[in-house]
């Protein structure tokens, strides 16, 4: 991010330091009181409104008609990944603007045996229903927890990663809720995963076969006579047209009538308990209408696939989903030139992920996309991938995350997490709180998050004063676009040379809670 597009912030109040004074009493603003407390880290940084950063959200300036795509190279990396690596950069600029996205967009052939052998001790992953009804629902949400928290930090396929985020998201499944506790896994590798980068119609299709969605949206009870409506309102409302997509509440007990009988196999009925299954005694065979369209009676489960076949090939649903993506990889102010070309693309191709993407990171598009502001999940592995962090275990991460509110899949409301500034800039403490607990405990060691560990030595080797080492952190968090008024402030921070080991920790700690590091 380079200086300029940088947000707007309070102006900071003036930070003191003292030469060779490290006790917590001896500096204008104490290194306790600037890592344990919101009132230290605001004096450090300045306050950080809620207002103040939402007006940086502004409407971006008509498209650029001509761009360097290589001058954007940093802007790309930091979209499609789950955050900036040097290593990241260095390959986008030895391919390219186009090639880059090209190479991500093709994941299948992007080499993750690294991380994959990581996941290979999380063998949750890969059983069926009836394994997964035999362990503890405890173990199952641990395991793929575990594994997304691996995947967004360690995997090479980052594009990949966020497009399963964003669909995670968007078919969002509540992972605590009875049956999903198991199931969700499976729709998770089944439904996402396997369908992110593919075709819209295919992926629906799966998410409505899923006993997963069945379960949580109440579909396995809805029956000819008394239909439940759950799913059929949340499949036109949230998955395909929007609220505003045209249907009517006719249109929600039609759809609920031709999904009736679509079910799964419950829990203790064999092994094919927890799969899909179509009742056909339970089904409603009379005729029914859908947004105008006659579904002759007797048609059984198809009536459900030509609901979704109506669906997919809406043009609200091409407008609503080309909303979201330029949303999540543009921005909230996304314009209605791009994201009218998504939906062009949508109607074009048949609802092809990967085309959709190419025609929202176009050169021109990212040009003028205003900074986002980074989601917590996003914010803390785009701190482990930066730096040099080693897992061995997830467990107080996972608490250091549901205490900002962004527990991968522990969402209530089918509507998934939220993806806007207004909803995420009040929640600054925990923010602020990852960075310090990431690199120091009560006793200033390293590891602060139990089962993390960042190999600071090795970050800082050969590092001796305090220019060198905010250089350092510049490069590899910021790709040299760090604001200079963070710069100075840290580097200040550091002084005087050479710096403690505990300052050089601080000041990375610092670094993850700059105001810079919260945006992308």
């Amino acid at each position: 991010m380079n200086e300029a597009d940088a947000p707007t912030f309070a102006a900071a109040t003036p930070f003191t330091s003292r030469r060779g004074d490290e006790s917590p009493g001896g500096r204008a603003v104490s290194r306790r009181r600037l890592l344990r407390s919101a009132a230290g880290l605001a004096a450090f940084w300045g306050v950080v409104g809620a207002e103040s950063a939402r007006a940086r959200a502004t409407p971006p300036t008509d498209v650029s008609a001509d761009v360097d795509p290589s001058s954007l190279l940093n802007k790309l990396v930091r979209r499609v990944t789950m955050g900036f690596t040097q290593a990241e950069q260095s390959l986008a600029n030895s391919m390219g603007y186009q090639a880059y996205l090209e190479y991500h967009l093709n994941y299948t052939a992007i080499d993750d045996s690294a991380l994959n052998a990581q996941l290979a001790a999380l063998t949750t992953l890969t059983m069926t229903p009836s394994q997964l009804y035999l362990l503890t629902a405890g173990q199952v949400i641990s395991e793929l927890t575990e594994a997304v928290i691996r995947r967004g930090v360690f995997s090479n396929r980052q594009l990949f990663e966020r497009v399963v985020e964003f669909w995670t998201d968007h078919f969002n499944i509540q992972i605590t809720n009875e049956d999903d506790q198991y199931l969700k896994t499976v729709d998770d590798r089944d439904v996402v995963r396997a369908n992110a980068l593919g075709a819209f119609p295919a992926l629906l299709s799966a998410s409505a076969h899923s006993p997963a969605m069945l379960f949580y949206l109440n579909n396995n009870i809805s029956v000819a006579g008394n239909p439940n409506e759950n799913y059929a309102r949340e499949l036109m409302e949230l998955h395909t047209l929007g609220v505003n997509g045209g249907y009517t509440q006719n249109d929600v007990h039609e759809v609920a009538r031709c999904f009736t009988g679509w079910q799964y196999y419950l829990r203790g009925t064999g092994s094919l308990q927890g799969t899909f299954r179509f009742n056909a005694a339970q089904h409603d065979n009379a005729s029914k209408v859908v947004l105008g369209n006659t579904i002759p009676a007797n048609g059984g489960i198809q009536d459900g696939v030509t609901v979704l076949n109506i669906l997919s090939n809406h043009p609200s649903t091409a407008t609503f989903i080309a909303t979201k993506l330029c949303r999540r990889f543009i921005g909230e102010d996304a314009s209605a030139a791009t994201i009218s070309a998504v939906a062009a693309t949508y109607t074009s191709t048949g609802g092809d992920i990967k085309a959709m993407l190419r025609t929202a990171l176009q050169p021109n598009v990212l040009a003028d996309a205003t900074p986002r502001y980074k989601r917590p999940f996003h914010l803390f592995v785009s701190a482990m991938r930066a730096l040099p962090t080693a897992i061995t275990s997830v467990t107080a991460l996972r608490t250091q995350l549901a205490g900002t509110g962004h527990q991968p899949y522990y969402w209530i409301a089918p509507d998934g997490y939220p993806d806007t500034l207004t909803y995420w800039s009040g929640l600054i403490l925990p923010r602020w709180g990852f960075g310090a607990s990431l690199l120091t405990n009560s006793s200033g060691t390293a590891g602060g998050i139990s089962g993390l560990t960042v190999d600071v030595p090795g970050f800082l080797s050969g590092l001796t004063t305090a220019q060198q080492i905010v250089d350092r952190i510049d490069q590899a968090m910021f790709g040299g676009e760090m604001p200079a008024s963070d710069k100075a402030r840290i580097r200040t921070y550091l002084l005087p040379d050479p710096p403690s080991t505990i300052r050089q920790r601080d000041a990375i700690g610092l670094a993850i809670g700059s105001p810079g590091f919260q945006w992308y």
